[in-house]
């Protein structure tokens, strides 16, 4: 009864302590989330298409367009937007909201995945210093495809490690669906694939081989089905245009570096610099120490049992396999780039966690450094400053446009550096006061909008499409918005009166 007693006494303060850290992950997630949440030209782009599908149920089987390669994501971020941007009635905040859940959610699943990977203590370091990480928390405030990758990297690896322990299918189609799911968050999330692959061929007998292989790709055709079914139907334009991507290299793919020691450590530094306090000096020591003992410790469960167990290996092929993965993309790497990656480091430092642990005479030490550790996160965290409140401020400006165009139809465009006007679109649209497009009728006012207060707004003469293509203009007036936002309005210049009404022509 005494020994019950204490499993029950046990069992309860786990749950008291992993609701605590559930609980600071929500609140880093969440509190002043409109405030600081990024509504820009991307976060626009992705509301318009959500909101055609809420509204005029114009279903699409496509996704945002990479960044580089010329080719197009799967729509699955757009459907995980549908119920919250619904919910929220059309407040940009919602999609937010959605991925700070995700990221809430993968808090919880790093725990569930590391307890019995390591055990409860450690596996509830690994989760409070996810949860207060200052660059996860950060990738995790804002509604953007790449922040859910994280969560389906997470559930992916984790989900084939108990496939290779419990040789259940289910897990092996869950794996496959994730990797799925996570190739439409970024295209890096291609690299999820030969980590599963070498994962199931190293865990796995030769014997099992084509049965788990079958499944995997099964999970992986559900996951990615809405992307299939547009590849299937239009003859394979992306699956093309990512094979020439990286058949041509060009420069964008190929090893950044035939010195394999140094490539490791680099890309693994900016994996760790990533998702930790932007301070050089903690994020080496935090790499050096997790990286070294981690291995120690495979070295030491495989030198006992004679080989690794799937836990451990998946963990090994993850960091090699993604860690050189990502070494082969030569071009500009972003934080988010590295998500996939995310949850690895973590998963390093519960492994250590639990290795020096077990030494009795460094564990107030130990303890003292994880809590001290994730206190410092706390202190790097952007929420304690102030927001720009770039939702409030597009809708105040989309208002004012509204205003200035005197609930006259208007063409419209946007100068700025390094922004597009999908934000000030999707705002004006759900006011009832969509401009114009050029291609379909040259209006008599042009609204223009310079976004950058200290540059010199100059529409008249811009080479811009959507100014070129008005014609010779001249401006009529000028109000300016906080944050130092200027709106121009501008008529025809009676040169090019015989425009009005018709399409802009073409090459403007």
């Amino acid at each position: 009864m005494k020994r019950l007693a204490t499993l029950v006494r046990i069992h309860k303060l786990e749950i008291i302590a992993v609701t605590a850290v559930l609980v600071l992950a929500a609140f880093l997630r969440l509190y002043h989330l409109r405030e600081f949440t990024i509504f820009l030209g991307d976060e626009g782009r992705d509301a318009l298409v959500v909101k055609h599908m809420i509204v005029d149920h114009k279903f699409t089987l496509l996704g945002p367009t990479a960044s580089v390669g010329g080719f197009y994501l799967g729509p699955s971020y757009y459907y995980f937007m549908i119920p919250f941007l619904y919910i929220f009635r059309l407040d940009p905040v919602g999609p937010a909201v959605m991925v700070a859940l995700f990221g809430i959610a993968t808090v919880a699943l790093l725990y569930w995945a590391m307890r019995s990977w390591v055990g409860p203590n450690a596996a509830l370091v690994s989760a409070l210093l996810y949860a207060s990480a200052p660059g996860v928390v950060s990738a995790s405030r804002s509604s953007w495809n790449p922040n859910i990758m994280p969560f389906f990297s997470l559930l992916s690896t984790a989900a084939l490690i108990n496939a290779l322990k419990t040789k259940k299918p289910i897990w092996y189609l869950i794996s496959g669906i994730a990797f799925g799911i996570a190739i439409q968050s970024h295209y890096l999330g291609l690299i999820i694939g030969p980590i599963l692959a070498v994962s199931t061929l190293l865990g796995e007998p030769m014997k099992r081989w084509f049965k788990t292989a079958v499944l995997e790709i099964m999970g992986f055709a559900t996951g990615a089905s809405l992307f299939i079914a547009f590849e299937i139907r239009h003859a394979f334009p992306n699956t093309r245009s990512i094979i020439e991507f990286v058949a041509r290299g060009g420069g964008t793919t190929g090893p950044r570096s035939l010195n394999l020691f140094w490539l490791f450590f680099e890309m693994l530094r900016r994996t760790y610099e990533a998702v930790l306090a932007p301070f050089d000096l903690i994020v080496k020591l935090t790499l050096v120490v997790s990286l070294f003992t981690t291995i120690f410790s495979m070295y030491r469960l495989k030198t006992k049992s004679g080989k690794l167990a799937p836990s451990m290996l998946v963990v090994l092929v993850w960091l090699i396999v993604g860690v050189y993965g990502i070494g082969t993309y030569q071009g500009q790497l972003y934080p988010h780039y590295f998500g996939f990656l995310f949850p690895l480091p973590f998963v390093l430092i519960g492994i250590t966690f639990r290795e020096l642990f077990q030494l009795k005479k460094l564990r107030l030490l130990i303890v003292s450094l994880a809590i001290g550790l994730s206190a410092f996160n706390l202190t790097q965290q952007k929420v304690w400053g102030t927001g720009s409140n770039l939702i409030d401020q597009t809708a105040n400006v989309s208002r004012r446009i509204g205003e200035v165009a005197e609930g006259k139809s208007f063409n419209f465009a946007l100068l700025s550096t390094g922004n597009s006007d999908h934000a000030y679109r999707y705002y004006l649209e759900i006011m009832g006061q969509a401009p114009k497009g050029l291609e379909e009728e040259v209006t008599q006012q042009l609204i223009v909008i310079c976004e950058n207060p200290d540059a010199v707004c100059q529409p008249l003469g811009n080479p811009l499409w959507e100014i070129a293509g008005f014609g010779r203009a001249e401006i009529v007036s000028e109000t300016k918005v906080d944050p130092g936002i200027r709106i121009l309005k501008l008529i025809h210049h009676k040169d090019s009166e015989d425009l009005i009404g018709k399409p802009a022509p073409k090459g403007g």
